[in-house]
């Protein structure tokens, strides 16, 4: 029997399910969201094919977990800077690096965030538009807790802005995985934050 799996019958349920879930994630990254499957998962982890049945029942729910994950991901990198301890334009600003380094630092995250972006399917698209609501609503009201402080002009439509930022993400990560310059994906990413919070909130948050 394979040493890999005398191995992986150790785990505990909870890690095997996790382990499981992180080679999904990096299985999905690679096929893509309509093709792979419990088997391309069982292969990557190096255990049985009903095993990994046995932690996620069926394909629906499979996708389900791996889009769940890669939510949660995003989500909880967002939440570390819509903060109210932070200035919102600055915020902003590291939101949105963070998001677009992502490409690099999760690459595997990334491109099924990328490809479960424009999956217009009854199955996972309204999953993604729930998270696309959560991100907006964040940048939303990251936008108007500047305004009230002052740190971000009150002329600003803070519903248009939150739009055109979370818009500029899918760009960005489609620069950044068809190698267009590094420096022209910073000024890219620098007049979308410019155009969504006016020049001197963003001035402020580069100082």
């Amino acid at each position: 029997m394979d040493v890999l799996r005398q191995r992986a019958r150790r785990l505990a349920p909870a890690d095997r399910r996790q382990q499981l879930l992180d080679c999904a994630i990096l299985v999905f990254a690679e096929r893509g969201l309509g093709r792979a499957g419990h088997a391309d998962v069982a292969r990557a982890a190096a255990v049985s094919v009903p095993a990994v049945f046995s932690y996620f029942r069926t394909r629906q729910a499979l996708v389900q977990s791996v889009l769940e994950a890669v939510a949660t991901y995003y989500e909880e990198m967002a939440d570390r800077f819509h903060r109210p301890d932070r200035p919102a334009s600055k915020a902003l600003l590291e939101h949105a690096v963070a998001f677009a380094t992502s490409v690099q630092s999760d690459a595997a995250r990334a491109r099924v965030l990328l490809e479960w972006s424009s999956a217009i399917r009854d199955e996972v698209w309204p999953l993604f538009l729930h998270f696309q609501e959560g991100m907006l609503r964040r940048c939303e009201e990251t936008i108007r807790r500047g305004q009230a402080s002052g740190d971000i002009g009150a002329g600003i439509d803070a519903g248009s802005s939150a739009l055109m930022l979370v818009g500029a993400t899918w760009m960005l990560m489609q620069m950044s995985f068809t190698d267009w310059p590094a420096e022209r994906v910073q000024r890219y990413m620098l007049a979308q934050l410019r155009g969504a919070m006016g020049a001197d909130a963003l001035a402020r948050a580069l100082a």
